[in-house]
């Protein structure tokens, strides 16, 4: 009898269990990342009686988590990249409606700026028009300044997010480690439990948030013995020891942090290997690949517009007789101090400056010296052709696709190891700015004149001439003449180019005349033609009182469809399309990944969940199961207490 009370005792114990455990399911329906259990319930040793064995009931075995580490895994790895193209798209599509924005982008802005220069072309006289340029221009001005503005707050809090995450990420890995810690204490040699069940979910479901952040690898041999690895294999937990990551500013450029690893050995630099998934992932590679290439882009627009509406407006004239001045203005190119340089010299004793337009790019540089040469590359992975001696004692000379960098030795010096960061268009659209407020100092004019002797007895012409260098305001004002001393030949009172040959004729040499040749002297350009006669004069002489001229407006409102930038095959507007064109195919191609990687990650989510998720019917199946099982196993206790008493009344 007592064996038999025993093996219905140990029955009514394991169903017990057994419901609780179905309870226990049936309550966590709704936790997220919740894996339903199972008890194992196994047959205890028998007993052994005169040669045969006896039965002792049943006993529970373990409590078993229905889990499978695949899906587990592939769910983890469809989170990772489908939290970064989420992430990175939002943050793309900002960009993207500032820049293409119809009303408060570049684009309107543009138009209405060249159109003022043409009412001004249209009547150079008016100082209406004149004003309107002005003011237009300052609009524009505001509109890069407002804009580059946005990218720059927007750059600020990005490397904010970027320091949060990194620290989400350090705060989760602590508590896996002391959850690994837990697993230790709850269970030393392994064996699985409801409590330990349920601790591993609630280890999942931080390694599901830690995989939302960084793009991770998990390796698990036992419950305690866990590791996670991070970019080209950098582990931030081995079972109990936890490894952090820092976000730090950038030795060569404070305003973007580097991710540190701090672990066995530590890397300076590891955040070009942690691009690949997470939200830490869209942070970077939003930064490196969208954020700073479209600031420095927008800035190369703005140098571009700054540097040749200057360069035209300085070959006119306005309307005091004076050779226009700049128009615009925009800050030199950036130059910052690596801090593990040795020598004495520093950013400030580099001069920068633009010297082709053209040729300037969206991206950074890296200017370093070795001792004897020094070596310049682009983020973009070009360099200089050849690397520039360095000039002891003296100026050493770099030029690189438009970049003009004059690095002054004659007091500090290099050494090698010295580097620097050159950042040529990252301040270009927040530093435009108008310097003309007075409508006089539009240069509309040209500041010289052609014209043909009334004596002139051939029919010799002159083209109305244009300025090509106004660096020598002097030679420009200098009046010229052109006397044809025979029919095929003529004498200048100043040096003459022709056709653009070198070198030039002395001022009153005889010069062969062609019909159609070009001549330049002091700075200007002119055609001559015609069939002429001996005597036949052409003058070139300045522009006094030519308010009524409006050749260098016209020059000035054509730069809008010349090519000045990208080698000269695109104007301004072309190539600030091209990178609202860019910026959107990024941010489209970001929101096809996301939406892609969405599909996948609810496949993957629903094969986890046909494996591990709690299903009612199954449950409310088992439920039934085991509380028949219960009550018959309570009916045998009964039968045993029935038949101990009937036992006892019969001894009486």
């Amino acid at each position: 009898m007592p064996d038999m009370l025993n093996t219905a005792v140990s029955g009514l114990l394991s169903f017990q269990r057994a419901l609780g455990t179905t309870s226990h399911n049936i309550a966590n329906v709704s936790t997220e990342g919740y894996s339903r259990q199972r008890v194992d319930i196994t047959t205890q040793a028998p007993s052994q009686i005169g040669g045969f064995n006896f039965g002792n009931g049943a006993q529970i075995n373990s409590v078993a988590r229905i889990y499978d580490q695949f899906l587990t895994a592939e769910v983890r790895g469809t989170t990772s990249t489908h939290s970064k193209m989420d992430l990175l798209t939002e943050l793309s599509s900002h960009i993207d409606d500032v820049l293409a924005d119809p009303v408060g982008g570049i684009s309107p802005i543009l138009h209405d700026f060249f159109a003022a220069v043409q009412d001004v072309s249209d009547d150079p006289s008016s100082s209406t028009a004149r004003y309107n340029m002005i003011n237009v221009g300052n609009t524009l001005a505001s509109r890069f300044q407002s804009i580059d503005s946005r990218f720059q707050q927007l750059q600020e809090n990005t490397s904010k997010d970027i320091r949060n995450v990194v620290d989400e990420v350090n705060n989760l890995v602590e508590s896996i480690r002391k959850l690994n810690l837990d697993f230790n204490k709850i269970s030393p040699s392994g064996e699985s439990s409801q409590q330990s069940s349920d601790l591993l979910d609630s280890r999942d479901k931080l390694l599901q948030q830690l995989a939302e952040k960084i793009d991770i690898t998990v390796i698990n041999e036992s419950s305690s013995n866990m590791s996670i690895f991070i970019g080209n294999g950098q582990t931030v937990l081995n079972g109990t020891e936890a490894f952090t990551l820092d976000a730090i500013p950038n030795t060569g450029d404070p305003s973007q942090d580097i991710i540190v690893y701090n672990g066995f050995t530590q890397i300076t630099d590891l955040s070009s290997a942690l691009h690949g998934g997470g939200e830490l992932g869209a942070l970077l590679e939003f930064r490196d690949s969208v954020l700073v290439e479209t600031r420095n882009d927008l800035g190369r627009v703005a140098i571009a517009l700054a540097d040749s509406f200057n360069d035209q407006h300085s070959e006119g004239m306005d309307l005091n007789n004076d050779l226009g001045t700049n128009f615009f203005s925009f800050a030199d190119p950036q130059i910052l101090d690596f801090t593990g340089n040795s020598g004495t010299i520093t950013g400030s004793d580099i001069n920068s400056s633009i010297s082709d337009v053209g040729a300037l790019t969206r991206y950074d540089y890296t200017l370093e010296f070795d001792g004897a040469f020094w070596y310049m590359s682009s983020d973009s992975g070009t360099s200089l052709a050849a690397p520039v001696a360095n000039v002891p004692g003296g100026t050493t000379n770099v030029t690189f696709e438009g970049v003009t960098l004059l690095i002054d030795g004659s007091v500090n010096t290099a050494v090698a190891g010295d580097k620097f960061r050159i950042k040529p268009t990252i301040n270009g659209a927040g530093s435009i700015d108008v310097l003309i407020s007075d409508p006089l100092l539009i240069a509309a004019a040209s500041p010289i004149r052609t014209s043909s002797s009334l004596n002139n007895l051939g029919t010799t012409a002159i083209t109305a001439g244009s300025v090509i260098d106004s660096s020598n305001p002097v030679a420009l004002s200098t009046p010229v003449q052109l006397t044809f001393t025979t029919a095929t030949t003529f004498i200048s009172d100043s040096d003459v180019i022709v056709n653009g040959n070198l070198p030039a004729i002395v001022a009153g040499n005889p010069i062969a005349f062609t019909n159609g040749m070009t001549i330049e002297s002091n700075g200007w350009t002119a055609d001559i033609s015609g069939i002429p006669q001996t005597g036949d004069t052409l003058n070139i002489e300045p522009n006094i009182g030519g308010q009524g001229d409006n050749r260098n407006a016209l020059d000035l409102a054509n730069l809008q469809i010349s090519g000045i930038l990208d080698g000269s095959s695109s104007n301004y507007q072309e190539a600030y399309s091209a990178m609202v064109g860019r910026v959107g195919s990024q941010t489209a191609s970001a929101n096809l990944q996301r939406d892609a990687a969405e599909s996948i990650l609810i496949q993957a989510r629903d094969r986890r969940n046909s494996v591990s998720a709690v299903n009612l019917d199954e449950e409310a199946a088992d439920l039934i199961r085991y509380q028949q099982a219960y009550e018959a196993a309570s009916r045998i206790i009964s039968t045993v207490q029935t038949l101990f008493d009937t036992l006892i009344a019969a001894t009486r």
